[in-house]
């Protein structure tokens, strides 16, 4: 009984791996839209085996990001800015609630990494380095759910934001400045939740929102 549910942990653990390390290569355009992979490929480049790969494919298409055809493989799918707005009309409302609860409820250590992030986002920004800003966007919204403590706003949202990740890292570069806006907005919303103010959290949720 309790070999058989490490080797749940486990499997779950490398699924979580390879949803990560899947989702980086298509909201990075690395596998761009309407391109075509097999399972096998995927975990021959990842070096994880197929059944977590497979399950975190399946999370995927549920996500959006992937669809699976019969006999052709994982398709990936278009960028769709009408669903875009969509998305956008309801992560708006789930992040401030999230921004809200992480500002009162954020323990000691992660109200300092919070402040730690919001430092290393700005020199991200100056720096140019788009790919550093994307995997900093993504610790902050692990961080952003954790200390929130409210898994089923973590459940929910956690497909609206891969679908607006993807967006963003194909159209960011299209604007001047949009990695200091970015950053300067990621910041504001971090270091309101290190000081422990709900409102103005909520405030800047509300323009990282407006900036996506």
């Amino acid at each position: 009984m309790g070999q058989q549910a490490g080797a749940q942990i486990e499997t779950g653990s490398m699924a979580d791996q390879a949803y990560a390390a899947i989702e980086e290569l298509i909201v990075s355009g690395t596998l761009p839209p309407r391109s075509f992979v097999s399972e096998k490929q995927i975990s021959a480049q990842l070096g994880i085996g197929r059944t977590p790969v497979r399950e975190a494919l399946k999370r995927l298409e549920m996500d959006g990001l992937v669809t699976i055809v019969p006999s052709r493989g994982i398709m990936v799918t278009e960028v769709d800015v009408k669903l875009q707005l969509y998305v956008l009309d309801v992560r708006r409302e789930l992040e401030r609630l999230i921004a809200r609860r992480a500002a009162r409820y954020a323990l000691a250590p992660e109200r300092e990494r919070c402040r730690a992030i919001a430092g290393e986002m700005l020199e991200a920004a100056r720096n140019g380095d788009g790919m550093r800003f994307m995997h900093l966007d993504q610790e902050v919204n692990q961080l952003l759910d954790q200390s929130a403590r409210n898994p089923v706003a973590t459940q929910t949202i956690r497909p609206l934001r891969s679908l607006s990740r993807r967006f963003w890292f194909q159209n960011y570069h299209a604007h001047i400045g949009s990695l200091e806006d970015g950053a300067k907005t990621h910041a504001d919303l971090m270091l309101a939740i290190h000081r422990g103010d709900a409102e103005e959290a909520a405030a800047a949720s509300d323009r990282l929102m407006a900036y996506v």
